[in-house]
């Protein structure tokens, strides 16, 4: 029988990596935030304290509170004690630690979002939860494979392993006891007829995040993806990638003492893992699509999603599938997978989430310095600052959630600057071989962009290539390998950057703008107006916009027509 929903707060908390708060009220998601936007620190993992406050000021009462992590119901007492402190709950109620695993919420937070009711359901990351072994000692998931029952419940068929163990060939998994000899770590939930696989070699995100470890890039592995771009084939490399003793298995990085020649080699490197990963990630994929011809829905999550190069590649090789790749792939999406969960266990049912502008809407007020200046302008106005050659900033209503910047929260610049991509990435203060990418029309993309089978990109989660005029007229956003990564827009989508893009269109003949995070270095995206003039004044761009006030806020002198 389905449980009354009618009126109760669904709390859902993620912790221990890109920690977040979902809030659910009856079926509905009324409150998202990421921690790293309030505190500043990025990939924040502690507990959601600035998130929880926000809830707050929402209900005074939570009826359910749902804890998700790596493992552990260890977080589950302090996140309660915080919970009593604010008098979100009470004294003896429960605080429940999800403990089916870490990559079963991945799973489950990219399917609801699917929309598909059959699938396969791939989750690829660096690490989830940890598993017991026959002989005592732990190992983590790095890779799952899902697949939907009758009834819409995810079932594990397949987990890859990893442990430092020295010894696998005679290792299983136990399923016989809820925490190891080692450590306080509670086995996920395991189906018995899961096909593990215990290995001790890097694979796929675990690979790729070792090598990114490796050039310091820790949390960053876009960084290696970029790069991958300027390198060329090296058989030697490709080899030593397979080599069992490459990647140091205590520290994820390579063994750099071992291979020294390795630091001549960087841009061929990263070209040699980006192939790698994406080889061995075609295969994964095959196998378990050929196992279940009758299924044509894939759902792709888990961190290694973000890699849009090999989405893209993806797309191409599976023509006849369908593919879903989860925009917040990452651990921040899993304070929405666990709620999820809870939801469908009670009352079997799925609701796709609309879209992920989910940030908090904030009041604009302004507290100016005496040299800033503030005026109403219009969307021509703006035009005729990118015209001129100008970085825009724009800042309007909820910010997106995930690492994409979406029009909401984005750095704004004419596609058609020479040098806009080198401009850009020093005023941002990232490396130079790093990609710039777009918004476009979606009616236009595939007038500029190769875009195959894809009907539409309003994530960014795809890197397509760019037609010969695209490489022509706005260089600045093509990065070295020929592709930039998309974001299509829809009126739906998001009116102001529609009406934006179509006025940008009438007058230069290009329906395209260089989009990228509105954040400086080392920083999340800006969550609140005075986060944003806070960027703004600490920054080499001038031109901040708020479309919802038509207000734009600038340092030197300005002449909007």
């Amino acid at each position: 029988m389905d449980l009354d929903l009618n009126n109760r707060y669904i709390l859902g908390i993620q912790i221990g990596h890109k920690s977040s708060v979902a809030l659910y009220k009856n079926e509905n998601l009324i409150y998202y935030n990421q921690e790293e936007r309030l505190t500043k620190i990025k990939n924040d993992a502690a507990l959601p304290i600035k998130c929880l406050d926000q809830v707050k000021n929402i209900t005074s009462s939570i009826d359910m509170v749902m804890v998700t992590s790596y493992d552990g119901g260890h977080h589950a007492s302090p996140i309660k004690y915080y919970l009593l402190r604010l008098n979100l709950i009470k004294h003896d109620q429960l605080v429940f630690y999800t403990h089916k695993g870490h990559h079963l919420t991945h799973a489950t937070k990219a399917y609801f979002s699917s929309g598909f009711k059959d699938a396969l359901i791939f989750v690829v990351d660096g690490r989830g939860s940890n598993y017991n072994l026959s002989n005592g000692a732990a190992a983590y998931e790095t890779v799952s494979v899902y697949k939907t029952t009758k009834d819409y419940k995810l079932k594990a068929i397949y987990k890859k392993l990893f442990t430092k163990e020295p010894n696998i060939k005679n290792l299983k998994v136990r399923y016989d006891i809820d925490y190891p000899e080692v450590g306080s770590i509670r086995t996920p939930h395991i189906d018995k007829q899961t096909k593990f696989e215990i290995v001790d070699t890097h694979t796929l995100a675990h690979m790729y995040t070792s090598v990114a470890n490796f050039f310091d890039w820790h949390n960053e592995e876009g960084k290696l993806m970029g790069l991958s771009a300027y390198g060329k084939p090296n058989n030697k490399i490709k080899k030593l990638l397979n080599t069992k003793d490459f990647i140091n298995n205590d520290s994820m990085t390579i063994n750099r003492d071992k291979f020294p020649e390795i630091t001549n080699h960087l841009e061929t490197l990263a070209f040699e893992t980006q192939k790698k990963f994406e080889n061995d990630y075609f295969d994964l994929v095959k196998k378990y699509v050929n196992k279940n011809p009758k299924i044509t829905n894939i759902v792709c999550t888990g961190g290694a999603s973000l890699n849009v190069v090999n989405n893209l590649n993806l797309l191409e090789k599976f023509k006849k599938l369908n593919i879903y790749i989860d925009p917040m792939c990452g651990d921040e999406g899993n304070s929405i997978g666990t709620c999820q969960q809870y939801l469908h266990a009670i009352n079997k049912f799925f609701t796709p989430i609309k879209n992920i502008y989910l940030g908090p809407n904030y009041s604009i007020k302004f507290n100016l310095n005496v040299d800033e200046k503030i005026k109403k302008v219009n969307t021509k106005n703006i035009i005729k600052l990118l015209t001129d050659k100008n970085i825009v900033a724009v800042y309007q209503q909820k910010a997106e959630a995930g690492p994409r910047a979406l029009g909401n929260r984005s750095l704004l610049m004419d596609p058609r600057i020479k040098n806009g991509n080198d401009i850009m990435n020093t005023i941002k203060g990232r490396e130079k071989f790093r990609p710039l990418a777009c918004c476009i029309l979606e009616e236009k993309a595939k007038e500029w962009f190769e875009m195959k089978t894809l009907k539409k990109s309003p994530h960014m989660m795809y890197a397509v290539k760019a037609k010969n005029k695209t490489k022509k007229l706005i260089s600045s956003i093509v990065h070295k390998d020929n592709t930039c990564r998309v974001q299509t827009i829809s009126k739906k989508d998001n009116p102001f950057m529609y009406q934006l893009l179509i006025e940008f269109y009438k007058k230069t003949k290009v329906p395209i703008l260089m989009n990228t995070s509105f954040n400086l270095r080392k920083k999340p995206i800006v969550e609140t107006p005075d986060d944003a003039l806070e960027t703004l004044r600490n920054s080499e761009f001038e031109y901040l916009f708020f479309p919802d006030t038509k207000d734009l806020i600038y340092i030197k002198n300005f002449n909007p027509y």
